[in-house]
């Protein structure tokens, strides 16, 4: 993982708990995926990849087909583990604008 985005989840995870969601786990791996922050919102359990980019939106395009594949199968192993049944998938995005959370992106 490249420095820029480690600093980018770091930051992210500060954001995410000053913004109202609760942080559970960075990081999180599974085989065949990884989720960059899993959360709590509201009660409800929200796996977010964080995307860092020069210029806004650019970061969310990142997110392909095969990543987001990917995010879903780490995401059903932590179903798996914790037997939890609902979930969402958001998308943080820090950019030179600043933090821009896109929930659910897909």
């Amino acid at each position: 993982m490249k420095l820029r985005g480690v600093w980018a989840e770091l930051k992210a995870v500060r954001w995410l708990n000053g913004h109202g969601l609760r942080v559970l786990k960075t990081r999180y791996r599974a085989r065949g995926g990884e989720i960059d922050v899993i959360a709590r919102e509201n009660g409800a359990l929200v796996f977010i990849e964080v995307k860092s980019a020069s210029r806004a939106g650019e970061g969310a395009l990142r997110v392909n087909a095969q990543k987001r594949r990917r995010l879903k199968t780490a995401a059903n192993a932590y179903l798996n583990e914790t037997g939890e049944t609902s979930c969402r998938f958001d998308i943080l995005e820090e950019s030179d604008a600043g933090f821009r959370l896109i929930r659910n992106a897909f």
